[in-house]
């Protein structure tokens, strides 16, 4: 009697690894060319995302109602997908990848995750770096309109030796690839520069001139959803008698909403 119970717990033993094998090598993929997730199996949960057509995913868990599937999505974070939406498939054994393909999918898989701009209405980014080889510190609100699209307010200060320039004004913000883990962008802007003259700078004067930005930059999503945003720009400050050219090279963190 107890051999037959070492057996059966055994036998038991061998099928539940082969299930957490099976399910460790089920996927499915998207079909549908918008599919929503949720965070549990209904439509009436939270909607936590919207995943894109030929998109694939790891099988978690297959729901035991209706026709349902937990995914674990690319931030590592999981999810709930209508099974109607998607084509349930596995993988076999394949050729063991090189070294540099291990090594760039271990670290996508550890550090990095998708944007979640094109899910959120509002960005906030805070950065610093130089505009001129002078220091500046700038914070960027935008209103997201759609994935690709924001209007982008911009405010900062460039403290110089002589003076200083507190700049500020609106523009707009185009992502070429929403969702995208390293996601490029290009943007455009105007607006004003105040300048301000130090108490010693005799030279200058108080006044408020014009300023057209023009760049782009990237955004790196990291899990947690902490995106690091690297900014290019070529700022041209004018008035009616003079104009000047700069360069803005900063980076910091944009959060989203």
């Amino acid at each position: 009697m107890v051999r037959v119970k070492q057996a059966l717990l055994v036998a038991a033993a061998i099928v539940a690894v082969s299930s957490q094998d099976a399910a460790a090598d089920a996927y499915v993929r998207v079909i549908s060319q918008d599919a929503a997730v949720y965070s549990g199996p209904g439509a009436n949960y939270r909607e936590l995302a919207t995943l894109e057509r030929d998109q694939v995913f790891a099988v978690l868990e297959r729901g035991t109602r209706d026709y349902w599937f937990k995914i674990e999505l690319e931030d590592g974070t999981s999810a709930w997908i209508l099974g109607d939406l998607v084509f349930p498939f596995e993988v076999g054994d394949e050729e063991q990848p090189g070294i540099f393909t291990r090594m760039g999918r271990a670290i996508r898989k550890a550090i990095l995750g998708p944007s979640p701009a094109p899910y959120a209405n509002i960005g906030l980014s805070f950065s610093a770096g130089v505009l001129d080889s002078e220091g500046i510190f700038m914070l960027r609100p935008s209103v997201l309109i759609d994935p690709h699209w924001a209007i982008e307010a911009f405010g900062g200060l460039s403290p110089r030796a002589e003076k200083d320039l507190f700049v500020g004004g609106l523009g707009f913000v185009l992502r070429l690839i929403p969702g995208a883990v390293i996601g490029p962008y290009v943007s455009l802007s105007t607006g004003a520069v105040r300048v301000r003259p130090k108490a010693d700078n005799f030279v200058d004067k108080n006044e408020t001139i014009m300023a057209l930005a023009a760049g782009g930059g990237i955004e790196i999503t990291f899990k947690k959803q902490i995106t690091v945003r690297i900014d290019a720009r070529n700022w041209t400050l004018f008035d009616e008698n003079k104009a000047s050219n700069g360069q803005e090279y900063s980076g910091g963190l944009a959060i989203f909403f």
